[in-house]
């Protein structure tokens, strides 16, 4: 039983970095830009989730979408505000990477201010984390919740960038700008409609990651390192390459932790990342142009 126990544990986990990775990968995808800011947004989503419990004292559904929208807003007025402008120039990846390191700082500051910079959570009592058994095996109710969550929600972001009009524009502005200006598409209205998309699944991610626990001001880098491998793995511009790449990592994490040694982990990750890269240069899933959502 244990076996399966630290399996669900690994699936349970690698669930969120598989929704962090989607998050993250669609901004990649669509605005060519490898933002290392996002893992703030993460941060934010579960910020004001507490906020919303502690000041407002509103149910832990309402206080989540709360977070989730707050996480939104964030993303794309940092988008406006430190992206935007770079785009209108024409500056390179390099700019955009150094924007993001900025917007990563200035964002990770005021997080620290916010919580004095000490360890703060959810309300006993606000989140269900009881366990349950189902043939022996002992399940927390919130790995249920991060794992059914994730899957609704990656599914949602899937069918949305793939069957959907919108999903179809978001996508042409990232394959090409100006040939999607052709055909009648705003090309900043689907870069705003992208980071407001990801920063929601991404302030969801930060949200179930710390459901449970204890968090501070520098929690969401643990998804930022964690979600970029998984995009490496599972493939860029592949919704479902990053969710699998999400999910194998929190298995082969957990695995490792409980059968080898917590300090070989992340070794053991990335040491992953490397074969993948040696022999699947473009992921396990990833599609012929990096650029496509």
């Amino acid at each position: 039983m244990l076996i399966i126990e630290q399996i669900i544990n690994g699936i349970s986990i690698g669930s969120i970095y598989a929704m962090f990775a989607v998050g993250f990968g669609i901004v990649f995808s669509t605005m060519q830009v490898l933002n290392l800011a996002q893992g703030v947004y993460a941060t934010f989503g579960a910020l004001f989730t507490y906020f919303a419990l502690t000041l407002i004292g509103v149910p832990f559904w309402l206080a989540a979408i709360l977070g989730v929208t707050g996480a939104a807003i964030l993303a794309v007025i940092a988008d406006q505000v430190a992206f935007e402008p770079l785009r209108r120039k024409n500056i390179g990846m390099l700019g955009a990477i150094i924007a993001s390191i900025g917007v990563w700082i200035a964002l990770e500051e005021v997080a620290s201010i916010l919580t004095d910079a000490t360890p703060i959570g959810f309300p006993s009592g606000s989140i269900p984390r009881e366990s349950i058994s189902i043939g022996g095996v002992s399940i927390l109710q919130t790995q249920v919740l991060a794992i059914s969550l994730s899957a609704i929600v990656i599914t949602a972001v899937y069918v949305l960038l793939h069957r959907s009009r919108v999903g179809a524009a978001i996508r042409a502005v990232g394959f090409d700008k100006s040939s999607a200006m052709i055909v009648g598409v705003n090309p900043r209205t689907m870069i705003v409609s992208a980071a407001l998309l990801s920063g929601a699944v991404t302030g969801l991610s930060g949200i179930l990651l710390v459901g449970g626990q204890s968090f501070n001001f520098t929690t969401g880098n643990v998804l930022l390192l964690q979600g970029f491998a998984a995009v490496v793995i599972g493939g860029y511009g592949s919704v479902l390459g990053a969710a699998l790449g999400g999910v194998l990592i929190g298995v082969v994490q957990t695995m490792s932790q409980s059968f080898i040694s917590s300090a070989f982990q992340d070794a053991i990750t990335f040491g992953l990342v490397l074969v993948v890269l040696l022999y699947f240069p473009r992921g396990l899933l990833g599609t012929t142009e990096t650029v496509r959502a």
